[in-house]
């Protein structure tokens, strides 16, 4: 298990404050809702370092901010219990972290109970993360982490954007309502009808895309955060991606991972 420092420390010491402190504090909390910042994260793949690197220097994450995340939080990388050991430490401490459902967490819980999904899973990276869990099989991996992926939804919506881990089905009618589960974590068909979005921008991860065409999908209607981080080294590649929502900027953290 990762060895977690809090990203924030407040102070919880009881003492009285001043008239004037009781006023500097409401004025803050009132400040506070303008200040809020959102941001999405691309696909992680056990990169904890990175990862963490990212929220507290990169973003200086507060409580205040929303940080969506595009799923693909194990397999591959050096380091996947510390991923989820991370989003869940960041959760109970009052951040307002909304990840969603990747394809790699989705094997993962069908293959407990299908052997076939079982063997596909471990090609794609999966016998990684049961020997990081010290385990021999996905069921015995501790019920606190199945409950979390279990309760990962499979695409968020706001105001100006939609997230969703693959991408949606243009073809239905209402993608947002009749896209297929497996459509929304596996499709590699980066169609985007922005009527059907209502004019929203979609955001997702899934395919590794190389940095100079992210940074050229900011101005379109669809932007991919999957930089491929466990591909420490490739040029073009190798990096954690996040964006900036309300700015529509790019922050790039590099892999910062050991190789093993």
């Amino acid at each position: 298990m990762a060895n977690i420092r809090s990203p924030l420390h407040i102070d919880t010491k009881g003492s009285f404050a001043s008239v004037e402190q009781q006023a500097n504090h409401n004025t803050e909390k009132q400040n506070s809702s303008f200040s809020r910042r959102r941001f999405a994260v691309g696909d992680i793949h056990g990169c904890y370092k990175t990862l963490r690197k990212m929220v507290e220097e990169v973003l200086l994450l507060k409580p205040e901010d929303t940080l969506y995340l595009m799923g693909d939080y194990i397999d591959r990388g050096p380091d996947c219990v510390g991923v989820l050991d991370y989003l869940m430490h960041l959760r109970e401490s009052g951040f307002d972290i909304q990840p969603l459902m990747g394809n790699h967490e989705e094997m993962l819980l069908d293959s407990i109970a299908d052997p076939i999904v079982r063997r596909i899973w471990y090609i794609n990276g999966g016998w990684r993360t049961i020997q990081q869990f010290g385990v021999d099989s996905p069921e015995e991996i501790p019920q606190r982490y199945l409950d979390f992926i279990t309760h990962l939804p499979r695409i968020l919506i706001t105001e100006d954007y939609v997230l969703v881990h693959a991408g949606l089905d243009f073809s239905t009618y209402h993608p947002l309502q009749d896209t297929s589960r497996q459509f929304m974590l596996w499709t590699r068909d980066h169609r985007v009808d922005s009527v059907k979005l209502a004019g929203r921008t979609l955001i997702t991860g899934h395919t590794v895309t190389p940095l100079f065409e992210i940074r050229k999908s900011l101005s379109t209607n669809h932007i991919n955060l999957d930089n491929g981080c466990y591909s420490k080294g490739e040029t073009c590649y190798g990096a954690l991606v996040a964006l900036d929502m309300d700015n529509r900027k790019l922050l790039v953290q590099k892999n910062i991972e050991q190789v093993i």
